[in-house]
């Protein structure tokens, strides 16, 4: 039985979706992208198009969203 994905940021910046994706994989964390190919095509439309959505299988949800807060940089 295939366990189902979970999207768990959204991103209108494909910078910081590929950082976000790196911090998971990093951590193990097998990741998928969903719309990844919009944003190149519709460019400064993503907005419009709802972006990347950063997915993950649904018993790593929590584990991935705790990484990607933690390592959150920070806005000075």
């Amino acid at each position: 039985m295939q366990e189902s994905l979970v999207t768990i940021a959204t991103f209108f910046n494909q910078a910081e979706f590929l950082l976000a994706r790196a911090r998971l994989e990093s951590a193990e964390i097998e990741c998928f992208a969903r719309d990844e190919n919009m944003l190149r095509i519709g460019g400064w439309h993503s907005h419009i198009l709802g972006g990347i959505k950063l997915q993950v299988r649904e018993c790593d949800a929590q584990d991935a969203m705790a990484i990607l807060r933690d390592t959150a940089p920070i806005n000075l």
